[in-house]
């Protein structure tokens, strides 16, 4: 019998959350949608923090705050994904070890996944730059923001992928029991 925290947490990710996206039975894509799921809430929560600490301090660039992650959410949630399903089908056991060692590298992992998809998007502006940006410049730029990302969100970023790689594993382990 489930414990009925589980219970309830299963149900509420198949009838409101990505338990009801297309393929989510799938354990593998079912991972990368509670990685994406953990990108999106960690990318709000900073959104929230950064927003408070502007009105906090007075600044008057609040919006700008908020609206400055969701920048990231192109890159950061088709990253996590990906990572969430290639980790578990890297290593598909379903102990809460596994679960929160695979979230927390997931969400490292995100990090450079991350600057892939930035490098080569500043990359492919610098070759066809009018300005005559270097290629050089494109990486140190690329560099310098993830490394920004990692140093402002990591106090985040990797409790928040070691929890839901832990909840997911025992959802999916209940789940598998269960049936």
């Amino acid at each position: 019998m489930l414990p009925s925290s589980w219970l309830t947490l299963r149900k509420a990710c198949k009838r409101y959350g990505p338990g009801r996206l297309p393929r989510a039975d799938r354990p593998d894509i079912g991972a990368g949608y509670a990685a994406a799921s953990a990108a999106v809430f960690v990318t709000a929560l900073f959104a929230i923090v950064l927003s408070v600490d502007a009105v906090r301090t007075a600044s008057g660039d609040w919006i700008v705050s908020f609206l400055f992650p969701a920048l990231a959410l192109p890159i950061v949630v088709p990253s996590a994904f990906f990572l969430g399903v290639v980790g578990w089908r890297l290593a598909p056991s379903s102990s809460s070890i596994t679960g929160i060692i695979l979230g927390g590298i997931g969400a490292i992992a995100t990090y450079l996944v991350s600057l892939v998809l930035v490098g080569g998007v500043l990359t492919a502006g610098a070759v066809f730059s009018l300005r005559g940006a270097t290629l050089m410049e494109a990486a140190e730029v690329s560099v310098g923001i993830v490394t920004l990302a990692f140093i402002f969100t990591w106090w985040i970023s990797i409790p928040v992928g070691c929890l839901s790689g832990l909840v997911y594993m025992n959802v999916t382990e209940k789940a598998a029991n269960a049936t």
